[in-house]
């Protein structure tokens, strides 16, 4: 395969693209990414591009999943006790191990699982943080509430961590020639704003922010043919969650979200009706299963749409994580919530 030694082709993630659900299923005796990653670099591998494109994942990132993991840990240790204490069963016997330095433990996890990605045939590097140098840049984000420090409705300082994410992405770009980089994010914080910044303060570079993993897919594709257009291959379409995508994008599905009281739709009397329209998929992980059923952990952004009595409307998107279960060939939504409080909302 020809490739240009000119071009560093580079997918960065954002946290919100790899972390876990624990809330659903939870394992604290390890460290891993969610399926998300593996999804990424399956396209990578089977686009054969592996030698072209670099993965990178920050330190911010890193860090903000260690500290995630920490405190789940913690907050279900506590309701695990809680519940093993009031219940017995003469079929079980569990016993208390010694209590470890979980931060400690969980840090050589982490460090086992960083050399585990490195040493395959994927190049997988981090990005380090921002400097000392950009510390300026940022404290004039947060004082001008400007992108990706603006928070909802720019009436917030929320998004440090995305400031200091940004301000890493774009010193790394600075100190490398000639990069093509896919920003992997679910954060609406990053979007044209940041684009033009990008464009404006980084030369002969460029910059894809991509939401989701059919995003991804679409610029890797558009990565294979530019690397080597005469054995480029596009990535195989077989999905076995067909039949649970079908129903994700059905009516189905939609009237669920809206009946039952997931406290995901605006109530209020100025509203006369609401609709709801699925934006994107953007993970499918089975939790469990057997003979009578499936669970699954699957997030997605959908968008809401209000008439309101005045004759106008307003829309509110948002990204949810929804268990679903599948009992005799139908689908259910058990539960569904925000995962995030980056909401995008126009009136119209």
């Amino acid at each position: 395969m020809s490739s240009s030694n000119e071009i560093m082709y580079c997918l960065i993630f954002d946290t919100n693209a790899l972390f876990q659900a624990y809330e659903k299923k939870a394992d604290f005796t390890t460290f891993s990414f969610n399926s998300t990653f593996e999804n990424v670099i399956d396209m990578i591998n089977q686009l054969d591009i592996y030698n072209q494109v670099t993965v990178a994942i920050p330190s911010v990132v890193w860090s903000e999943m260690e500290k995630q993991i920490i405190e789940k840990h913690n907050e279900l240790l506590s309701t695990y006790k809680s519940t093993i204490s009031k219940k017995r069963f003469p079929e079980y016997s569990i016993q208390e191990n010694p209590d470890i330095d979980y931060p400690e433990y969980i840090k050589n996890k982490i460090a086992e699982y960083k050399k585990e990605i490195s040493v395959g045939m994927n190049k997988v590097i981090e990005i380090p943080i921002a400097s000392s140098n950009r510390f300026e840049s940022i404290i004039n984000r947060a004082f001008g509430k400007l992108p990706p420090f603006e928070g909802k409705d720019k009436k917030s300082d929320k998004g440090f961590k995305d400031a200091l994410l940004w301000e890493s992405i774009l010193e790394f770009s600075l100190t490398h020639c000639n990069l093509k980089i896919i920003y992997y994010s679910k954060d609406n914080a990053f979007g044209e704003s940041l684009l033009k910044e990008f464009a404006e303060n980084v030369s002969n570079s460029s910059l894809f922010i991509c939401k989701n993993e059919s995003e991804v897919k679409v610029q890797l594709e558009a990565w294979a043919k530019e690397i080597d257009k005469y054995s480029y291959q596009p990535i195989e379409e077989f999905d076995e969650n067909q039949e649970i995508l079908d129903w994700l994008k059905s009516g189905d599905f939609l009237a669920q979200i809206i009946d039952r009281n997931f406290d995901l739709v605006e109530k209020g009397r100025l509203i006369t009706s609401t609709t709801a329209h699925l934006i994107s998929i953007d993970n499918i992980e089975s939790l469990s299963s057997n003979e009578n059923a499936i669970e699954y952990y699957i997030e997605v952004a959908l968008q809401f749409i209000y008439e309101l009595k005045d004759g106008g409307k307003t829309k509110d998107t948002i990204n949810v994580g929804i268990n679903v279960k599948m009992l005799d060939d139908a689908y259910s939504v058990e539960d569904a919530y925000r995962m995030d409080e980056d909401e995008i909302e126009s009136e119209s």
